[in-house]
């Protein structure tokens, strides 16, 4: 039989057999938002983000990727300080590369890895200081790679903090962020499960009037512990504030040197974020 119809039946198959599974995930999901009632019930909406990227990335094998990624972020303030956000992304791709979903050459659209990421704030805990924690759900692929990882489901706990130093040159923010995603539920028995770690050591300068350069915004360091390997690209961002309601970035990422790891040779992007 051949590769690929035996890997779509082992899917198909795989799929019959979890529907249990996937109501069990709904209805725990459905408990911790009536658990978490009482506490937004005492707060109140924040400014809503809604952010829009374009990405242009060129991959190790000279192919290239087109994106665009609607992404929003619905603060709830709970009062004190305390600030629950929900982040929401859907990735849109249009590639050349190949992969099990798309073995033929020429270009092709399909939808990547959706994510949800609730993400807990703290008050300040020293002066300018603020903690940050989240835990981010990914989802397969529909169509799986080359638009994504498609036989797993991964979850991402992560943490940071954010210190704000209004005073030093112009004003600096410092909020670095640690993510850890890992695979689970596979579909295809043997399939070797995503583990890896994110790092962002995000730094970002404010230049002049509503100007500002970021370190690591969007792509981070990644060490891979299925392979034990590093990539660290450069990644860079410009951004500037128009209004209290709308602001654009404009920046890229670039490996540095040539890893044996790399995930992409670089990638070219930039964003128009609406407040609400």
């Amino acid at each position: 039989m051949d590769e690929r119809v035996r890997h779509d039946e082992t899917r198909r198959e795989s799929k019959k057999m979890k529907p249990d599974t996937m109501r069990q995930r709904a209805a725990l999901v459905v408990l911790a938002f009536l658990a978490a009632g009482p506490a937004l019930a005492q707060g109140k909406l924040g400014t809503i983000r809604f952010d829009n990227w374009g990405y242009v990335q060129q991959n190790t094998n000279d192919t290239y990727q087109w994106q665009y990624r609607p992404r929003v972020y619905v603060p709830w303030e709970l009062g004190n300080g305390w600030v629950a956000t929900l982040r929401g992304d859907l990735p849109l791709l249009y590639t050349n590369n190949t992969g099990p979903a798309k073995p033929q050459g020429g270009y092709s659209g399909g939808v990547g890895n959706a994510l949800v990421e609730p993400i807990f704030e703290t008050p300040e805990v020293l002066p300018n200081l603020t903690l940050r924690a989240s835990v981010r759900f990914v989802f397969p692929s529909p169509k799986g790679s080359p638009f994504g990882t498609g036989d797993q489901y991964q979850v991402a706990p992560g943490a940071g903090f954010t210190l704000r130093m209004p005073d030093v040159l112009r004003g600096v923010t410092v909020s670095p962020y640690i993510r850890w995603f890992r695979g689970f539920d596979a579909e295809t028995p043997g399939t070797q499960l995503i583990s890896s770690l994110n790092l962002f050591p995000a730094v970002t300068f404010r230049l002049v009037d509503r100007w500002s350069l970021a370190f690591y915004p969007e792509n981070p360091v990644v060490y891979n512990f299925n392979n034990g390997k590093w990539f660290a690209p450069l990644d860079l961002l410009v951004i500037h504030r128009f209004s209290d309601r709308f602001e654009v970035g404009m920046g890229g990422a670039v490996k540095l040197g040539n890893p044996s790891a790399a995930s992409y040779d670089y990638i070219v992007y930039g964003r128009a974020t609406f407040y609400f």
